[in-house]
């Protein structure tokens, strides 16, 4: 009998299979959109206290053909040093992160959602519903702790919720609600959103008080 790591890794990989064959079948209606994709930061890690959700892979081009194989060994919020990898870190702490993964619900690239925007609106629906569906399926087959979605207007778009945490001037820090049959909490965007020091200890000490042992 297969144990469930392997199982997750299995599903994992033919989203991954899935995901190549879709993209070769759209790059020529996508044209100069089309960018590559990036699914999993790291390992499919089951029953994490955490899993991760960013709206979508930002960049240029195609920064690294790997990226449509499978996912990294060591999950990038690890040992990257971008700025929402080093603001995860820093508020959650390299314990906790290094036993989480990470993913986006739309898996291609754009170098940002106002160029995202530009793709024609049939085709960019098909794209976000391809993407929201497998990652629907990682996360129903990952079972983490709680959803961590990274933009409270991304958390906005995927599902509802209520403010959980009020920074020091009364702004919403975070709101809570359920994604996929799982906790979700939507937080501020860690790296492109201006948060006070007082804020990120608040937010610091939120998430330490319901990490799950």
């Amino acid at each position: 009998m297969q144990d469930l790591s392997e199982e997750a890794k299995n599903i994992c990989q033919n989203i991954y299979e899935e995901t190549r064959k879709y993209y070769s079948e759209i790059t020529g209606t996508l044209g100069e959109y089309a960018l590559g994709f990036r699914i999993l930061y790291g390992p499919p890690v089951i029953d994490a206290p955490f899993l991760f959700i960013g709206y979508q892979p930002g960049g240029r081009g195609i920064d690294c053909a790997e990226h449509h194989d499978t996912w990294p060994e060591v999950s990038d919020y690890v040992i990257q040093n971008w700025p929402l990898a080093k603001q995860v870190r820093s508020i959650w702490g390299l314990d906790i992160v290094e036993r989480c993964t990470g993913l986006n619900v739309i898996f291609f690239r754009a170098p940002s959602v106002a160029a995202w925007n530009k793709i024609a609106k049939p085709l960019r629906q098909q794209l976000e519903n391809f993407s929201r569906q497998h990652a629907e399926q990682i996360v129903r087959t990952l079972r983490p702790k709680c959803l961590i979605v990274i933009g409270l207007g991304t958390f906005d778009w995927l599902t509802e919720g209520q403010p959980s945490l009020y920074g020091e001037k009364g702004r919403v820090l975070t709101r809570k609600g359920t994604l996929w049959d799982c906790e979700a909490i939507g937080t501020v965007h860690l790296s492109g959103s201006r948060i006070s020091r007082a804020d990120r200890e608040h937010l610091r000490a939120y998430f330490a008080a319901i990490q799950t042992p």
